[in-house]
């Protein structure tokens, strides 16, 4: 296991129908991150689902922390917390104006790939009232005695938290690993047809095309806009940024990958 945990970059283009792109980057917090860190937890910290930690906490353990940033804005945030032989993931906040996009995904997916390319096998969060959204994601409720000792001595048993673990990630993104820590699902509506996303096609339109739904494309990389197809629900990642507009509610095919589970009009 490696002394240090890296601390990797990873920038996605995203988008969810349209010429609006979001351009969302995971990286290691700084220490001018920390006001935002803690004004993005004190929702949560208010309906019980943090423990409340003081903005010098978000400073002085800056080291241990990540962020995703959207046009320069800190919009999401966790940590890691190591042991000998363990490492858990804890404060997973989004700005709620961001939750429909899927960085919350984005991110815990991202942290699974920082713990697996330090060497560690297995990640643990403890939680009150996000077990089921964990749960999506693969992690699994255990039981604590296991646990170190300087873990155990941490617990609140009046708070009631859970532990759940799962096995941590290797992947190139954040979003390239979502296919490894639940199934996500493309449903072609005027098909008929819904199917587990195949993370070994490198883009919706040859997943279209291994499944016989009949699409249209000439370039396949982004600039000739034949592909544009309606986004009825859910969210993509582009390889590259579009160099054409794909029309309203519609993304490009040739070049996206999913970021949540989606359903197009093919």
């Amino acid at each position: 296991m490696s002394d240090e945990i890296k601390r990797p970059r990873f920038d996605v283009i995203m988008s969810q129908g349209g010429a609006e792109i979001i351009d969302a980057t995971f990286r290691s917090a700084r220490s001018g991150d920390a006001t935002a860190m803690y004004e993005l937890s004190k929702p949560f910290v208010a309906t019980g689902g943090l423990i409340a930690r003081d903005l010098e906490l978000f400073d002085t353990d800056v080291e241990e922390l990540y962020v995703v940033e959207i046009d320069r804005k800190v919009v999401a945030c966790a940590g890691i917390r190591r042991f000998t032989d363990l490492a858990e993931i804890f404060n997973v906040v989004v700005d709620a104006r961001w939750q429909s996009l899927g960085i919350g995904r984005f991110l815990l997916a991202s942290m699974l790939i920082v713990l697996e390319s330090a060497g560690f096998a297995d990640a643990v969060v403890f939680t009150k009232t996000t077990r089921d959204w964990f749960a999506r994601y693969g992690f699994v409720p255990m039981d604590p005695a296991p646990l170190p000792a300087g873990r155990l001595a941490m617990l609140d048993p009046e708070r009631k938290s859970i532990p759940m673990v799962r096995p941590t990630v290797r992947a190139e993104d954040g979003i390239d690993a979502l296919a490894g820590i639940t199934e996500l699902r493309v449903r072609f509506e005027r098909s008929g047809l819904e199917v587990v996303w195949d993370s070994g096609c490198d883009s919706l339109l040859f997943f279209a095309e291994k499944h016989d739904i009949e699409t249209a494309s000439l370039c396949q990389g982004g600039v000739c806009g034949t592909c544009s197809s309606p986004l009825k629900q859910g969210t993509v990642s582009y390889h590259v940024r579009p160099e054409v507009d794909p029309g309203d509610g519609s993304i490009l095919l040739c070049i996206s990958r999913p970021a949540a589970n989606l359903v197009l009009d093919l």
